[in-house]
């Protein structure tokens, strides 16, 4: 999200939800909800804009979650801020597990426990901390298949 000080006397929707650390979807979709105010339209170009006025008032809205309407809304933290693993260490980690599996009486090789991980864990080992759980789970899901 941006400084009070980092706005300028007009800006698009697009500069405004970079400011406000949305996507223009989510931005408009609580626009029709009331959430945030409407643009103005330039009537020459009928393009919408934001006057400083309404940047403030947008940001203020982001800042405390009450919106024009006055109903609360929750925001969520933006997604960019999430390490993501490399593919070389995602590839560590599954030749660890594979190994580790193998020590358990397992014939499994790197690119099973890969296939295994994507089914167990549809949005991958991030979700779960547990290494031990990862382990249980994926000998578990390796035995039905004996």
């Amino acid at each position: 999200m941006c400084l009070d000080n980092d706005l300028k006397a007009v800006c698009s929707v697009t500069e405004l939800t970079k400011k406000l650390g949305l996507s223009r979807a989510r931005f408009y979709q609580l626009q029709k909800m009331g959430v945030f105010p409407m643009p103005i339209y330039c009537t020459r170009t009928k393009r919408p804009f934001y006057p400083l006025e309404l940047q403030q008032k947008c940001i203020d809205i982001r800042k405390t979650g009450i919106g024009l309407n006055g109903q609360a809304t929750i925001f969520y933290a933006s997604r960019k801020n999430i390490p993501q693993k490399s593919p070389s260490q995602l590839d560590h980690q599954y030749k660890e597990l594979a190994d580790i599996l193998s020590q358990m009486g397992l014939n499994v090789t790197c690119n099973k426990v890969r296939k295994a991980v994507k089914a167990l864990y549809p949005a991958g080992l991030a979700q779960c901390s547990d290494e031990g759980m990862v382990i249980r789970d994926l000998f578990r899901y390796f035995k039905q298949w004996l």
